[in-house]
């Protein structure tokens, strides 16, 4: 109703405010963690900006010999909250794997707009697909209105678990 509508548009008021907040956050993140080996952080191309609802970290488990589970562990043991390993694969929701997205008859699979047999298995977005089972971890920076110390904190938590790498292997 009324109310609901009231309350939506306050909180969009807040949102060039708290988007701006994680961006200072996210490139202050990014700017100390940028040097770890065999971690890769976001990149912003010049004249861009983001608005890092999710500060998103990739491993390269070859080039540092630990695997992410271990990774989010030691940075979990070191007081680092929020973190996710992977994210949702759309092609392996059940809408997908079912083909049923309105209705019961599989529309619009079934329907005269889908002229050829889609096919949604698992290995069609191999890019994808490495980095939900083996590589990406999510920092959800939407749940932490982190401060410049929390960013500190955050950051040499990772150098720590970086610097101790070989104790992990």
């Amino acid at each position: 109703g009324e109310i609901e509508a009231a309350i939506g548009i306050e909180q969009l008021k807040k949102m060039p405010s708290l988007v701006k907040s994680r961006e200072k956050t996210g490139l202050a993140l990014s700017k100390g963690l940028k040097d770890l080996k065999g971690l890769k952080v976001p990149s912003i191309k010049d004249n861009c900006t983001h608005a890092f609802y999710c500060f998103g970290l990739i491993i390269d488990e070859s080039s540092i010999g630990v695997n992410r589970e271990t990774i989010i562990k030691a940075l979990e043991a070191e007081g680092v909250n929020g973190l996710n390993a992977g994210y949702q694969l759309l092609h392996m929701l059940p809408m997908f794997q079912k083909k049923i997205a309105y209705g019961s008859n599989g529309f619009p699979w079934t329907s005269d707009i889908c002229k050829r047999d889609v096919s949604y298995k698992k290995g069609i977005c191999p890019v994808a697909e490495e980095l939900h089972y083996k590589s990406f971890i999510a920092f959800e920076m939407c749940h932490n209105d982190m401060s410049e110390t929390d960013v500190k904190l955050v950051i040499a938590a990772f150098h720590k678990v970086w610097d101790n790498l070989d104790l992990l292997k």
